[in-house]
């Protein structure tokens, strides 16, 4: 059975969705996994072939795609943001509904309307033989971490977009301007980063209180406390709270000057001088946030201490800023500046 969505043919519409829409709408979907559908959009905007270079050399794109598959946690919102369906997308089980949607893919599928992607079952490994069923004559996975053996295996379905350099570190603009020429929509890309752009301008206009804080992005392992995962200015979740007016600590600054991975660990022994305004804490639950509080080194992260914290521990709410997406972004403006603004608040 093929399955659809109820809305009209309005590709622009892909992205209006995601600037206003926060919550999910109601969708016709009722066995999405394993149907196909072909893509539907407007005429491409430039002309082919392109040429898209990245880690693993560079793809060409001898004509206007027309069964676009998406790989990987992102991929798929850069395509609908450009108004184009996905023949083929991966199931969000991290953070998705039942149906594996994400709440802010899905009312931007609706606003497309046509028939629903096939869906990709991602666990350990690429949906090969599913990815080949769906057909299609471009995959994207711009925003990924696919290996040598993945990207041969991709390249024998279908020619292949994937990350410029670092794997998983490409940002939501960089997914954006790579997508929009694979599909021969650059003018439509720039609008859609405007838009956002715009969006975050807004939000920073209604939230003065924010321009200036230190924050610091942290992950606390409940089975050993001893150290303290802390995230480095090059990560995309530091990106995209900076993006709203706030700058990193003084702390995570200097260590991430010595470190040029997205993330570090430091003793909690040092745990007092992460003198950030705010901490956005990655924990198991509210009850392991006590238990950090409660800490006799990790307590005295001033942040923590005074209250100004934000536990990570809602997987929709984590994965919108981890693996930020050009519709991601505008549904996590709407639920991070409110609770940073709470958190900021909130200090003792």
């Amino acid at each position: 059975m093929r399955t659809t969505f109820s809305g009209a043919l309005r590709p622009a519409a892909a992205v209006a969705a995601a600037l206003t829409l926060a919550t999910l709408a109601a969708c016709s979907t009722d066995t999405p996994a394993g149907t196909t559908t072909s893509s539907t959009s407007p005429a491409a905007s430039t002309s082919f072939p392109v040429t898209i270079e990245h880690a693993f050399g560079e793809t060409v794109v001898e004509k206007e795609p027309q069964r676009v598959a998406a790989i990987s946690w992102a991929n798929q919102d850069a395509i609908i943001a450009l108004g184009v369906t996905p023949a083929a997308m991966p199931f969000a089980s991290y953070g998705g509904d039942a149906d594996g949607y994400l709440p802010w893919t899905r009312p931007a599928l609706e606003a497309l309307g046509g028939e629903a992607p096939a869906l990709l079952d991602e666990g350990d490994t690429l949906d090969f033989e599913a990815l080949a069923a769906a057909a299609p004559d471009l995959i994207v996975g711009a925003y990924s971490g696919i290996t040598d053996e993945d990207y041969d295996k991709l390249t024998k379905i279908a020619p292949t977009i994937a990350y410029p350099e670092v794997a998983w570190g490409t940002s939501w603009r960089d997914q954006l301007t790579m997508t929009g020429k694979a599909l021969g929509k650059e003018a439509e890309a720039e609008q859609v980063t405007k838009d956002i752009e715009a969006k975050l301008a807004s939000a920073l206009d209604d939230a003065p209180e924010l321009e200036g804080k230190t924050f610091a992005y942290l992950w606390f392992n409940s089975s050993d406390p001893s150290t303290i995962t802390y995230y480095t200015t090059a990560d995309a979740r530091v990106a995209f709270v900076e993006s709203l007016g706030l700058k990193s600590s003084a702390k995570i600054a200097e260590l991430s000057g010595s470190n040029d991975q997205f993330f570090g660990t430091i003793s909690a022994e040092l745990a007092d001088e992460i003198d950030a305004d705010v901490v956005l804490a990655y924990v198991d639950s509210k009850e392991h946030l006590e238990a950090v509080k409660a800490d006799k080194l990790l307590g005295k992260i001033p942040a923590i201490a005074s209250g100004a914290v934000i536990a990570l521990d809602d997987p929709t709410f984590i994965l919108s800023t981890s693996a930020p997406s050009p519709l991601s972004v505008p549904w996590a403006v709407d639920q991070y500046v409110p609770a940073i603004k709470d958190a900021l608040e909130s200090a003792k």
